[in-house]
């Protein structure tokens, strides 16, 4: 501005609570004062940033102050003008350099690491402050996030699909009425002594109603939450169907039992159920619940070094062993989600155990593994979903009360997702790269070129 020849430069101010100061009038020891609380509070956050990997699902908006600071301190002139504070590519550098030497960073709830109350004060006053401001200068929807090959992916909110609707079987009275016809025919208070299965001790005929209405109620119990996704600030469907990828061929490679890999997502998905992660310790989630799920299942389960090797020394054993504590305190030492397979196992028997479908539906079984609105899935209905399939795709098409007796499901609750299975089918390579091409294999008899070659014909 231009007053009588001279120029006059208007004063800044900075606003904190109610408070206004301005440059030209203010002292300097209010000045210094402003300077220190701001300092302190800035590295305050960033330290926290660097802390927080795993917190509790309640400290999402300390999650979303944290990237607000990321966006907003190194996209826009910050008011306070302070000279030493870094550049963003500076301080990402910094944040790497400080997590490779502090052991802490890995898991802390928002609760932890408690400060002085001057501190938390002030911690408080920054934390309104930047609400404020998020509240004032709304982020902008598209985000980039970095994968874990170090390629960056513009994730805009419509690709993002977190509103996906969960799938499950629909229930009325004339399914009910078919499922009381299939029991009443089919079922056996005292072992068919014509039947091959009574004279077997491992199939424990007289206990398997007792059992499997018992594995019913534990999927029930260990369903993960299907909206799990929304309350995840870094996280979305996509990423998580990479890191199932990249464990489908971890598992293959340590040629590891399929009940391993289904305990393994289930694991995942029940933890992020209950806790907020951060997309730089995803693997990790992924490959400790890997090693719990091994541990469960195996008789051999790999070792830390193995795992350490696969990850091509990204996370170190003491992360390993630290993520599998905590998850497991997490789930409250609750690991026995029973899983697809028995089920699977359980319907084959209406076949006589044929080993034609029973071969294919594992393939179509495992391809749930990677679909959003599966996540919640009951593994009794998806095992009755792969093998209906199956069945259709091998040239049967009829489900007798037979089929329901041992799936506990009839054709009409199964239809739809044995639809959302073969629509996941298509373009298999692209979809579901990994399990494409395990099941691509001899070894697998060849079952996803199998599917593949059905649909074109279907289609033609």
């Amino acid at each position: 501005m231009m007053l009588e020849g001279y120029t006059v430069q208007p004063p800044q101010s900075t606003l904190m609570g109610d408070i206004e100061i301005q440059d030209e009038n203010a002292n300097q020891e209010v000045k210094n004062v402003l300077y220190q609380g701001v300092q302190k509070g800035i590295k305050r956050l960033e330290k926290r940033q660097r802390r927080v990997a795993l917190g509790d699902v309640t400290s999402q908006k300390a999650n979303k102050i944290h990237n607000a600071i990321h966006n907003k301190f190194h996209q826009t002139k910050n008011n306070f003008e302070i000279e030493n504070i870094r550049s963003s590519a500076l301080v990402k550098e910094q944040q790497r350099d400080v997590r490779d030497e502090d052991s802490d960073y890995f898991l802390i709830d928002s609760s932890e690491g408690s400060s002085t109350d001057d501190e938390q004060v002030n911690e408080d006053a920054i934390d309104d402050l930047l609400s404020r401001r998020v509240n004032d200068q709304q982020i902008q929807a598209d985000e980039v996030y970095e994968d874990f090959d170090g390629e960056m992916h513009d994730v805009i909110e419509e690709d993002v699909d977190s509103q996906i609707e969960p799938l499950s079987p629909i229930n009325n009275d004339e399914i009910q009425t078919e499922l009381d016809r299939a029991f009443e025919k089919y079922f056996r208070s005292v072992p068919n002594p014509l039947d091959d299965d009574t004279h077997d001790v491992v199939m424990v005929v007289e206990y398997a109603s007792d059992i499997f209405y018992y594995l019913r109620e534990l999927e029930v119990k260990y369903r993960p939450n299907p909206y799990y996704m929304q309350n995840q600030v870094e996280l979305t469907w996509p990423f998580r169907r990479t890191m199932i990828d990249w464990l489908v061929q971890l598992h293959f490679r340590f040629q590891l039992l399929p009940e391993t890999l289904y305990l393994t997502i289930n694991i995942v998905d029940r933890f992020l159920s209950k806790k907020t992660v951060t997309l730089n310790r995803f693997q990790l989630v992924g490959v400790s619940a890997l090693f719990i799920a091994a541990k469960f299942e195996e008789i051999n389960c790999p070792t830390l070094d193995d795992l350490v090797y696969m990850l091509e020394n990204t996370y170190t054993r003491d992360d390993i062993i630290r993520a599998e504590q905590y998850m497991i305190d997490t789930l409250e030492f609750e690991i026995g989600w029973p899983g697809p397979m028995p089920f699977l196992r359980r319907i084959s028997k209406a076949d006589d155990y044929d080993f034609e479908p029973r071969t294919l539906a594992k393939y179509l079984l495992e391809t749930t593994i990677v679909e959003p609105k599966l996540v919640a899935a009951a593994p009794s209905w998806l095992a009755a979903g792969a093998y209906f399939l199956s069945r259709t795709i091998l040239g049967s098409n009829d489900w007798s009360l037979k089929h329901v007796f041992y799936s506990g499901y009839t054709s009409s609750q199964i239809i739809p997702l044995a639809s959302l299975i073969l629509e996941n089918c298509k373009n298999a390579s692209r979809r579901h790269h990994s399990i494409w091409k395990k099941y691509f294999d001899q070894k697998h008899y060849r079952c996803s070129q199998i599917v593949e070659e059905w649909i074109v014909s279907t289609e033609a």
